[in-house]
């Protein structure tokens, strides 16, 4: 019957082959039993769990797309506030789980663009940093050379370490550096071959706990170094090969070494050698890269064949590109402080093994399918996994094994659960009935028996015994020998998703389009939209402890049933979806909701507030496509969508596994993040980070960037920020890492800002960033002084002279220099106005256009933000000017124009008249949807002006063809490209018919 098991014939041909085969089934029963681990348990399937599965971890990848400087990651390292350092073959960059910083050579100018080999944080907290030239350290936001081609002959240098007493040591393909720190100390001595090196070529360095410094080398096998002595171990002293990439100290003593071509060595304290090779599970003898985790586990980065880890136990698992990574050629890896791994590749960029939010339970843990559509823990403590596509799934501990319909199901593709109170298993499916699965033997029932559909979504045992199967095509109940459908006035004719029966003894059925329908007192009777309801489509039931019915739709909300009352929850009210799959209640109180995006949960006492009038909305809490999910596309439809278990972890069915989800461990729980001010902007130029930020007099725009030090939870990272001086409250900045000011008046304030990952904790910077705008020179108090008391002066001499030609001589000079100040000032403002205005129109004109246009592409360029832009094309305007004259075609002209000044309302937007019946539109970061929504609207608008047009190509009125493009600005690129890519476009739109919107294809 499981796992392959033959299941005995309903009707047995003779009893001794019955019993024959009875034994047959119990013995293979026995050898499930005995077989078919599930690893995702028994190793941890929840939050936290040491020793996970290697499936159970979630592959992310960055590339040069997202900001990196190139795709060959040599050297990974996170520093002590929390960032990962990225070096790279084209440079250095900084990452913060969302946004890479990468450093141009005005900022590190020993070696901007050079390949990064190796990083180290030393006692001070000095980020040193190895690269093609020479060493260099990054400390308080700036970079300092410490040695180059006079101690490396320009040669690579691969990595450091830090001895007892502050030494600095460092590996070169020139030989050994020891460098002293302090007051004129440096590079104190370089040991090469002369000095006992087996070579000059030195890959990586590792002290042990003993203070013996370890040092790995290229062609020279493993050095030792102790007590000013160099001791080699090569393959004569049992050592496995004389290439060595990588060496780590064991906390427990001695140390590890990978090889390129000898495996993996671990040299113990007394000297003995233990090799690890792909006899012992390794996937190749060529390592490269070594990294331990919290859990102890050791980590082993290979070439051409992904990364392994070892546990403590000596058993191997491997991850590569088959399982998600973006290639086999891994140059090095770094465990960091949230439990994630970093791989470095080849040419695959970075990337990063992550421990999934929630366990998952799907084939490589054992699963007989993916397509997982219901749950159901039983009585005896066995769980049962229906599956669309792999039949049935029995869970018994730490063992999985499947019925199929080789084993006698009547289909594989299964959709409902329900243990009666028997102990029977009633299995119901999409094309081929129910199945009872009682002391061995699997019984049937189809359309034959009285099912009144073979799709059975539904199967409830009330409290009197009676079984219900909810089907396509409506209710049914079982009489003990098949079933009898259900045509009673108000029944269910259509398709049944849900069903429940409350405290009061009420039968309820929710169905697919038809509503709500009630059983009480052998009567039915439907509440629909019209009695309340956000839907027809009703898919999950529940009734709380307080015997209030909660009821989830397909799509508009959820209700809550009360005392014959039906109120209404919408997303609009703060739910994070109107979809609600199934309903479930942890032990906290919080009801659980699966959709088609993840799942969410709200409290049910917000709930009950909100539906009672007594709080304006609810709160709740979504779990989708950023936090690690195989699949955000959860079942529903059929009963039961979702379990909890005895532990208080609720099983929620996918497409791709069953989500484990334990509420006691949510990501972004507890402590939030620590906020990190990363540097500013003036005037669009990056400078350091001080204690003071000090203005120049006048408008100098300013951008404060920031971080939160999470790597694991970035992109759940909101934040929020406060300007004392200028704003009283926070301000929600979302996701935004960044705070701009167009322009502070003259003053002092204090950029305040914090982080959350939950949006109910916040961590705030350590110390808020000071600013200080200076004042003009008429600004100054001193100034304000003298100018008084010059004020004073001049009035005791006017009071003293007491001259009234003198008076009337001066008021009427100040008369006229305000007359000719006014008409110069409205004279030039008239000349600024007509140099950079379309006089027909009152739009910008093309030389207007072209300036803002150069200015938006340098901004969006330098902040990685997109760009669009918008060419409109009045259709038929020449044959419009032809019959009507010009007279009308300029008042069309104005007309239309004003259709786009009105469709700029963003700072920043430009809305232009190119030239004769051309206009354009520049959108800064507009992505290609959003720019196709607002020329659609420019569109639309035009068109309901209605403006009759004898000779139009198309319609009656007059009507725009529009070209769009949107990109983000690169060096490789110029606006010139936006604006052809916009025009080949509008060409399209015209060729394709106009009065349309059409996108520029890159």
């Amino acid at each position: 019957m499981l796992s392959g098991v033959t299941v005995p014939s309903l009707l047995p041909p003779a009893p001794h082959a019955a019993l024959a085969r009875l034994l047959a089934w119990m013995f293979g029963l026995l050898l499930m039993l005995a077989a078919a681990p599930l690893p995702a348990r028994a190793q941890g399937l929840g939050p936290g769990g040491a020793a996970r599965a290697l499936s159970q971890y979630k592959v992310d990848s960055w590339q040069t797309e997202q900001g990196l400087p190139l795709n060959t990651v040599q050297a990974l390292y996170q520093s002590h506030d929390g960032y990962l350092w990225v070096g790279t073959a084209g440079g250095l960059a900084r990452f913060d789980g969302v946004r890479f910083t990468c450093f141009d050579a005005r900022q590190a100018p020993s070696m901007a663009s050079e390949p990064v080999f190796g990083f180290m944080e030393d006692a001070q907290q000095n980020l040193w940093i190895g690269h093609s030239k020479g060493a260099a350290i990054y400390r308080k936001g700036s970079f300092q050379a410490m040695f180059g081609s006079e101690v490396t002959d320009g040669r690579r240098v691969w990595a450091f370490a830090q001895a007892a007493d502050g030494v600095i040591w460092a590996a070169t393909e020139n030989g050994l550096v020891r460098w002293e720190q302090g007051p004129g100390k440096g590079a104190t001595r370089l040991y090469q071959q002369a000095d006992g090196l087996p070579t000059n070529r030195l890959r990586t360095l590792a002290f042990d706990r003993a203070g013996t410094l370890w040092i790995g080398t290229s062609g020279g096998g493993l050095v030792a170094l102790a007590a000013g002595r160099f001791r080699t171990l090569g393959p004569e002293q049992g050592f496995p090969h004389l290439q060595v990439r990588h060496v780590i100290a064991d906390p427990a003593g001695g140390i590890w070494a990978a090889t390129a071509g000898g495996g993996l060595a671990r040299v113990e304290e007394d000297g003995r050698i233990r090799v690890y090779t792909v006899a012992d599970g390794l996937p190749t003898d060529q390592l490269t890269s070594l990294a331990r985790d919290a859990q102890g586990a050791l980590w082993i980065g290979s070439w051409g064949a992904g990364v392994s880890r070892m546990l403590e136990d000596g058993r191997f698992s491997t991850i590569s590109s088959a399982n998600g990574l973006a290639g086999d050629q891994i140059w090095s890896v770094q465990a960091d402080r949230e439990g994630s791994i970093w791989i470095g590749t080849w040419v695959g960029g970075l990337n990063r093994l992550r421990n999934r939010a929630f366990g998952v339970l799907g084939t490589p843990e054992g699963l007989s399918h993916d397509n997982v559509r219901a749950v159901l823990h039983g009585r005896q403590g066995v769980t049962w996994v229906s599956t669309s596509g792999g039949g049935l799934n029995r869970i018994e501990g730490q063992r999985i094994s499947a019925l199929r319909k080789a084993d006698g199901l009547p289909t594989d593709e299964i959709s409902s659960l329900l243990e009666d109170r028997d102990g029977a298993l009633w299995i119901g499916s999409y094309t081929a009935g129910v199945a009872r699965l009682q002391g061995g033997k699997i019984e049937r029932f189809g359309p034959a028996q009285g099912l009144p559909s073979a799709e059975v979504r539904v199967l409830f045992q009330d409290r009197s015994g009676t079984l219900w199967a909810g089907t396509q095509s409506g209710l049914a109940r079982f009489s003990g020998k098949g079933f009898e459908a259900v045509r009673d006035e108000g029944a269910p004719r259509g398709g049944v998703a849900a069903m429940l029966q409350d405290r009061q003894g009420t039968l309820w059925f929710g169905t697919t389009g038809d509503g709500l329908v009630r059983l009480r007192d052998g009567r039915f009777h439907t509440l629909s939209k019209a009695d309340g309801l956000v839907s027809n489509w009703v898919m999950a039931l529940y009734e709380d402890a307080d015997a209030k019915l909660w009821i989830g739709t397909n799509g508009e909300g959820m209700n809550r049933l009360s005392d014959g009352r039906l109120t209404a929850i919408r997303p609009a009210d703060g739910l994070w979806d109107g979809i609600a799959l199934t309903i479930l209640e942890d032990r906290a109180g919080y009801l659980w909701m699966s959709c088609n995006r993840g799942f969410f949960r709200v409290a049910r006492a917000e709930l009950n507030a909100f539906v009672e009038g007594r709080q304006a909305k609810v709160s709740s809490s979504g779990f989708g496509p950023g936090d690690a999910l195989r699949s955000t596309t959860f079942a529903g439809g059929l009963q039961p969508a979702g379990a909890i278990d005895a532990r208080g972890q609720l099983w929620l069915p996918s497409s791709n596994g069953l989500v484990i989800v334990d509420p006691a461990r949510l990501p972004g729980a507890g402590q939030p993040p620590q906020t990190q001010l990363e540097g500013v902007l003036l005037d669009g130029v990056s400078r350091p980070l001080d204690a003071e930020v000090l203005l120049p007099p006048g408008s100098v725009p300013l951008t404060i960037r920031y971080a939160a030090m999470t790597l694991l939870n970035a992109d759940r990272v909101r934040f929020r920020y406060q300007m004392e001086g200028i704003t009283r409250d926070w301000v929600d900045a979302g996701r935004s890492r960044e705070a701009a000011f167009p322009a502070l008046p003259h003053g002092q304030y204090r950029f305040r800002v914090a982080a959350s990952t939950d949006g109910v904790h916040w961590s705030e910077a350590a110390a808020p960033l000071l600013i200080t705008v200076r004042p003009y020179v008429y600004q100054t108090g001193w100034f304000m002084a003298l100018a008084l008391l010059g004020t004073l002066a001049a009035l005791v001499a006017l009071f003293r002279l007491r001259t009234h030609a003198l008076r009337a001589r001066h008021v009427e000079m100040e008369r006229l220099v305000a007359q000719r100040t006014e008409e110069l000032r409205q004279a030039n403002e008239h000349l600024s106005r007509l140099s950079f205005v379309d006089a027909l129109t009152g739009l910008a004109n093309r030389r207007r256009f072209d300036e803002v246009l150069a200015e938006e592409w340098r901004r969006a360029r330098r902040n990685r933000v997109p760009l669009a832009l918008v060419i409109a094309d009045i259709d038929g305007f020449k044959l419009y000017n032809d019959r009507l004259g010009h007279l009308e075609g300029d008042r069309c002209l104005t007309a239309v124009a004003a259709v786009f000044a009105h469709a700029v309302g963003r700072a920043g937007d430009l809305a232009a008249r190119y030239g004769g019946e051309e206009f354009v539109v520049l959108v800064p970061g507009a992505d290609p949807a959003a720019a196709l929504q607002v020329a659609e609207g420019i569109r639309a608008a035009c068109e309901a002006l209605a403006i009759p047009h004898p000779a139009a190509p198309v319609g009656e009125v007059i009507t725009l063809s529009l070209g769009v493009a949107s990109c983000i600005p690169s060096e490789q690129a110029s606006a010139e490209s936006l604006f052809a890519l916009a025009d080949a476009a509008l060409y399209c739109a015209k060729q394709e018919g106009r009065n349309r919107v059409s996108l520029g294809k890159t």
